[in-house]
């Protein structure tokens, strides 16, 4: 299934009843006044938030949604029957926008909604309109229209922890190996196109974890991944900076970890620098220990307590677990 995270769609709630225009007649009433019910409200268009998605795809299918119309009044002072009201299930962590790029809901716990489109008020019946002077009234109200709107969903995922890193520096085998999750891996890169999500289970807690697909240089603007990067880390609180290692300098895995905080720093949106990093270098069997050893000095030397690991071959792995359990509890 395609992961979908942004949608456009045009909301309707439904329309409101017609009022009745009616008149008692029985027999022993020769003179029954107006008895014209109210009609029904029209449904509303509402979106609630559901674990069991974790993509917008079900609201990519169609553009318009409409809340059912309530139904007109009655004779006998019967009120209509009130439009049903359409709901729409979202993932947790979805984001409602305006036309404005205002935003106009988040939703981000469980079974939390959201009113978007209020249907109509139902019209007024002809018993309304009756006066000492006007004992028979022949007129009552349409019912009024339900709002329409067109709105622009965005998800955005709640994880304790991602990881970036730029692309092909073992993201998804990492989370792999903390979560048993089965993401996409291959040897080149952009493998991951969208995030994907883990529950790391240590003892009694459990953390939730999301691969989020890599960077290039100018992802701040939309390049490579761009923003479906960005939006995906700014939900999560920590972040597991991975940095591949190789049989380059340091100074070059260096250049690679400045990459990846530029981008962050220049996007305008939000502060994604200032969250907590554990610098977590990679691939440690693709290189001799020396240079593992001589790349933690480097950092340490900027200022940067880093660790390496291998999740290929568990390699110092649980120690980054433990690492995990001190920084999320």
């Amino acid at each position: 299934m395609k992961f979908v995270d942004t949608v456009n769609i045009k909301v309707i709630g439904g329309k409101g009843g017609a009022g009745a225009v009616s008149f008692r007649r029985e027999k022993y009433a020769p003179n029954g006044g107006p008895d014209g019910g109210k009609g029904g409200r029209g449904g509303n268009v509402v979106i609630e938030a559901c674990s069991k998605l974790q993509t917008l795809m079900d609201l990519k299918i169609k553009k318009l949604y409409k809340a059912s119309n309530g139904a007109a009044g009655k004779g006998k002072n019967q009120f209509g029957t009130q439009g049903q009201d359409l709901i729409l299930k979202v993932p947790c962590g979805t984001i409602i926008l305006d036309t404005k790029n205002n935003i106009i809901g988040d939703l981000v716990n469980l079974d939390e909604t959201l009113i978007v489109a209020p249907g109509g008020a139902g019209g007024s019946g002809n018993k309304c309109f009756a006066t000492s002077r006007n004992k028979a009234p022949r007129y009552a109200q349409p019912g009024l229209p339900g709002e329409e709107k067109e709105l622009a969903l965005e998800l955005r995922l709640i994880a304790q922890l991602g990881i970036i890193g730029l692309p092909n520096a073992g993201k998804s085998t990492l989370l792999k190996k903390l979560t048993n999750a089965s993401p996409k891996i291959a040897n080149y890169p952009f493998t991951t196109l969208y995030p994907n999500l883990g529950v790391l289970k240590i003892f009694d807690q459990e953390i939730i974890i999301a691969d989020i697909p890599g960077l290039i240089e100018g992802a701040s603007h939309g390049l490579g991944l761009g923003h479906a990067f960005l939006r995906h880390v700014e939900r999560t609180k920590y972040l597991i900076h991975l940095v591949a290692l190789n049989d380059t300098e340091p100074k070059n895995i260096w250049a690679d970890y400045n990459v990846v905080n530029k981008e962050l720093q220049k996007n305008s949106l939000i502060s994604l620098i200032q969250k907590k990093q554990l610098v977590v270098f990679s691939k440690t069997d693709l290189v001799d220990k020396k240079m593992v050893t001589k790349t933690i000095d480097f950092f340490q030397r900027k200022g940067i307590k880093a660790m390496a690991i291998s999740a290929l071959t568990s390699d110092n792995t649980d120690s980054l677990i433990q690492k995990i359990r001190t920084i999320v509890s």
